[in-house]
């Protein structure tokens, strides 16, 4: 339909090798965990050390990128009324990313998935990555001063 993806990439949905090659193209160092089928690529920011975790899912044509263990916020938390504000406020911001936070134990991701039927290529899983870590770094002063 628009043409096969820009740099090397796949035309259908990836499997971990695609991912992984995508990876050794944009020169990053990560850690394959195969019986997962995911991968977990650390960053150091300005602000803060991320790791950004990949879940690659063929059968159902999803990659899910997400920064791990952002932040944990237990719902017994003293502010966390005005954190979940913020963390909402933060999803409306956010143009391609999303704020998840687990009630089961109060951690707190930045995530994007990408639906990949009609393929990934290696420059958007970049862009995507990029945008997932710069977003992190820029809002983890603010948070982490609302969260203590």
């Amino acid at each position: 339909m628009f043409g096969r993806p820009r740099g090397s990439g796949t035309t259908g949905p990836p499997s971990l090798a695609d991912v992984r090659k995508m990876l050794d193209e944009l020169k990053l160092k990560y850690q394959v965990f195969e019986d997962k089928n995911a991968i977990l690529v650390p960053f150091e920011g300005n602000n803060a050390n991320y790791e950004v975790f990949i879940l690659v899912d063929q059968q159902r044509a999803i990659v899910y990128l997400a920064v791990g263990a952002y932040f944990s916020v237990p719902a017994s938390h003293p502010r966390f009324n005005d954190i979940m504000r913020r963390l909402m406020e933060l999803n409306w911001e956010l143009s391609i990313a999303k704020v998840e936070w687990d009630s089961n134990d109060g951690e707190v991701r930045l995530s994007q998935a990408i639906t990949t039927e009609n393929g990934l290529g290696t420059q958007a899983l970049g862009v995507s990555i990029n945008y997932l870590v710069q977003s992190a770094d820029k809002h983890y002063n603010a948070l982490r001063q609302l969260i203590g």
